[in-house]
């Protein structure tokens, strides 16, 4: 059958097998000097501030998931060592962050970096991995109010969904419920719905101009 595509493809169909010398263990050694490299790279002060999508908090994040996979057991020890070390200057950080409002954020603030540190405390076989969690279960109430936030209350960065999306992860990785059986859930449902509304509204039509004299 004739191609539909819009270029020429060089390329074969994959079939569901990889060619010689690609697997995952062929890759370890190009992650391996990739986070290497960005270790190399990172402020020698400073570099908390921006939270998991641009701070100290997502490279954290990075060793964490690479310490987690077999392919790195030998290095495991030594990233969740180093994720230890950057996660906590994060949450003393964001312990006195003055920015109520984003807090509550899952990329860009406080909720991020208290429910990653929860994450590396408890693969480091660290009792005192509920400190983070329970300060992560506080800021619920700062998304609670319909517009928390100008910029959008139900933003991923910012807002409701990156917070849901934090209490996922919780619950993926380490096994608790975040709220579920609380108002919360119900606060959080119903405020997404209302701050949609205005949305799906019919939006009034530009009158046409008329121009004769």
């Amino acid at each position: 059958m004739e191609s539909k595509r819009c270029f020429t493809n060089p390329f074969s169909d994959y079939k569901g097998s990889l060619l010689t010398g690609q697997s995952c263990e062929s890759g370890v050694p190009l992650i391996l000097r990739k986070v290497e490299s960005i270790l190399q790279q990172l402020p020698t002060q400073g570099g908390q501030e921006g939270g998991l999508y641009g701070g100290l908090a997502g490279v954290a994040y990075m060793l964490y998931q690479v310490s987690q996979s077999k392919l790195f057991s030998s290095q495991r020890e030594s990233y969740l060592h180093r994720a230890c070390t950057l996660i906590e200057s994060c949450v003393l950080y964001y312990d006195n962050e003055q920015d109520r409002e984003t807090r509550a954020s899952f990329l860009l603030g406080g909720a991020g970096v208290y429910a990653v540190a929860a994450l590396i405390y408890k693969a480091s076989g660290l009792k005192d991995f509920n400190k983070p969690l329970e300060k992560f279960k506080e800021l619920w109430r700062i998304c609670v109010p319909l517009g928390f936030l100008e910029c959008g209350s139900d933003e991923l960065f910012v807002g409701r969904s990156g917070y849901l999306c934090a209490a996922l992860v919780i619950k993926q990785k380490l096994g608790v419920e975040i709220h579920t059986t609380s108002p919360l859930h119900t606060h959080y449902t119903t405020n997404t719905l209302h701050c949609k509304q205005p949305y799906s509204q019919p939006q009034p039509q530009p009158q046409p101009q008329n121009n004769l004299p």
